[in-house]
């Protein structure tokens, strides 16, 4: 094995000497994967030893990051400290990142990921291939598939050090979301590394099935019934009406479909109907037996979802599924005025007309122009978000134009490409747009209309190709009457305007806050108790879904049962409700058992808090002494 190992090296050290030597990638020296993205590299035009101006995300664009990958996050941090408490005595480190290639989450041995920092391996920093050369993370998301980088089949010199084992994490639409990887040093034995990668990605996958798909029949299936259940049991998810939504790579393997082959019905597969079968799986308490076209046999165990009872029988209107075609039907979640939103959307797919998103902070301005993007033809380039109001007013033009080198004090070496270039082929998302200053907006004017950009600093035009997506928490139509907003302009993006409703406009708050316990908290299990889903829906947020999001994070945190009660919510919440009822004066539409039972959790949580102080407790309902003992006598409660 060690001659094996020994041979290995040399040929991978005599390969990198012909490329130092000759400039051209030697053939058959290198794993093809390797070779290939050597090849891209020179493409590029990297350089082994280029000494490249690593960016870290700040605070922001990583809390932003974050909270975009939340799911991803909830279902891999138990596989990451499995992974961890494999190499926790090694010179090793686990990692996550999204489908950029930055990474969002890293742990291991702090010697280790202290000479890791030094090569910028850590969180905040993106390792796509075109910027870090060849590396694990971003060589797997170019070629769709586990990746191994030991040594000096790095492409950058300063990377050698490190032996890489990275492998794609898949979501339920086979789409790439992220990648799981292991970094360590070089002189370490990998033998079983990669097998511990791919295994983990694997159950991260099924994790992310299992939390994405509640409402739809699930199909947990081998062809040996001792497998059902293990990272290796193929999924298979159908519609109501008994179409393939979505499939799992063992599951794919073992149907003879492609990960993508959707839309496939189930009398098509099995040769059986629908309809028969879960009247079968109704009736039966053990695994099925299902047996394919080809005659193998697989042993099922069947899911009937939230809605079994309406698939079944027949009898209740068959609930929408919320797993849809595009990711826009995703946010189509019963509201009339969402709807109306999401059909204009579709409507403007694939047309290249600018749109314009209005409404308020947190109303999930970014969510909608992502899941444009992301519906229609450009939905494979990029997404770039610039939020307008957040960048210093000296920085932004060179933020959105780029600049050449020496272009102002403090530019960078080589110059930059601006956020408007990045965004060739994709979309260019303009958070917060009122908030451009008025001389940029003339510039902006003609990229729109020439689609071109000149760096700062340059004087050759570059050419884009972009999709414009704007958002403003204002009336910009009133900042233009006003003078603050160019008219021109305002036209040019208002091409098709699309109004969020506040949350406390919409009348799907409670699918809202399952799908967000669901797939951003990795929670679905937990449901809300009917009397915290009253508040919740009295409610004025202001904050909208953020608002909403935070605080069920918030709740989350202090359940011990799989039930939110009043107990689990924040007490600033209680305090803002308390006080928006006092302002407002609006009567509570809840019967007399009911304000009973809030006004004793109101009590009982006041004085939990203040420790049995009548005095401190009233003072923090906004009550007198006297009305909160009279309070506690009516109800019989103890003091």
């Amino acid at each position: 094995m060690a001659l094996n190992r020994s041979a290995y090296l040399n040929r991978i050290r005599d390969a990198r000497t012909h490329f130092l030597g000759n400039g051209e990638v030697p053939e058959g020296l290198l794993p093809e994967s390797i070779q290939r993205s050597w090849k891209r590299c020179v493409k590029t035009g990297l350089a082994v030893d280029l000494k490249t101006e690593i960016e870290l995300a700040n605070h922001g664009l990583m809390t932003e990051l974050r909270e975009r990958n939340s799911s991803l996050l909830a279902q891999a941090q138990p596989e990451m400290e499995n992974l961890y408490a494999h190499i926790m005595s090694t010179q090793s480190m686990v990692i996550l990142s999204d489908c950029g290639g930055t990474i969002l989450q890293a742990m291991g041995n702090p010697d280790f990921m202290g000479r890791a920092q030094r090569v910028a391996l850590q969180p905040g920093v993106c390792w796509r291939e075109e910027i870090t050369g060849t590396n694990a993370i971003g060589t797997a998301l170019v070629e769709k598939s586990p990746v191994f980088v030991g040594g000096a089949e790095h492409f950058f010199d300063r990377n050698t050090f490190l032996n890489c084992s990275a492998a794609p994490i898949l979501d339920p639409a086979g789409d790439v979301i992220g990648v799981l990887d292991i970094s360590g040093d070089h002189r370490q034995p990998q033998e079983h590394t990669m097998a511990l990668v791919r295994m983990s990605a694997q159950m991260i996958e099924n994790r992310l099935f299992n939390v994405h798909f509640t409402r739809e029949v699930a199909l947990h299936f081998h062809t040996r019934p001792e497998f059902i259940g293990t990272l290796w049991e193929g999924i298979a998810v159908f519609s109501q009406e008994g179409r393939l939504l979505a499939v799992n790579r063992s599951g794919a393997f073992q149907l003879g479909l492609k990960i993508h082959q959707l839309g496939i019905t189930f009398e098509e597969l099995f040769g059986i109907g629908f309809s028969s079968f879960l009247d079968m799986a109704r009736k039966e308490s053990s695994n099925n037996v299902l047996k394919l076209q080809n005659g193998i046999q697989l042993h099922v165990r069947t899911s009937l979802g939230q809605n079994r009872s309406t698939a079944v029988t027949g009898h209740k209107k068959a609930a929408r599924s919320l797993v849809q075609s595009l990711p826009l039907d995703r946010l189509d979640t019963g509201d009339a005025l969402m709807h109306k939103v999401v059909t204009k959307a579709k409507l403007a797919l694939g047309h290249d007309i600018p749109i314009l998103i209005e409404g308020e902070t947190g109303t999930g301005k970014e969510l909608l122009a992502r899941a444009i993007h992301e519906s229609g033809p450009r939905k494979q380039a990029p997404f770039v978000a610039i939020n307008c109001a957040s960048i210093p007013e000296g920085l932004i033009e060179s933020e959105l134009f780029g600049h050449e080198e020496g272009a102002f004090t403090g530019a960078r070496r080589r110059g930059a490409i601006g956020r408007i270039q990045q965004a060739h082929g994709g979309t260019l998302f303009l958070d917060e747009i009122g908030e451009m200053p008025l001389p940029l907006q003339a510039r902006l004017l003609r990229v729109i209309q020439e689609r071109e950009i000149v760096p700062l600093g340059g004087n050759k035009p570059v050419q884009v190709d972009i999709a414009i997506i704007s958002a403003t928490n204002c009336k910009l139509h009133d900042r233009m009457s006003r003078g603050e907003f160019r008219e021109d302009l305002y036209y040019r993006l208002n091409g098709l305007k699309l109004a969020l409703p506040a949350l406390r406009e919409r009348t799907d708050l409670p699918t809202l806050a399952e799908l967000i316990l669901r797939e951003k908290l990795g929670r679905p299990d937990v449901t809300l108790a009917p009397d915290v889903l009253q508040l919740l829906q009295r409610h004025r947020w202001r904050g909208n879904i953020r608002q909403l999001s935070n605080l069920l994070r918030s709740a989350v945190i202090f359940m011990e049962s799989h039930e939110l009660q009043l107990k689990h919510l924040p007490e600033d919440f209680l305090e803002e409700l308390q006080e928006q009822q006092h302002a407002h004066a609006v009567p509570l539409q809840l019967d007399s058992t009911d304000i009973a039972s809030t006004e004793c959790a109101l009590i009982r949580r006041a004085l939990d808090l203040y420790q049995g102080n009548m005095a401190a407790a009233a003072r923090h309902l906004g009550i007198s002494r006297a009305t909160i003992y009279r309070k506690i006598r009516r109800m019989g409660m103890q003091p």
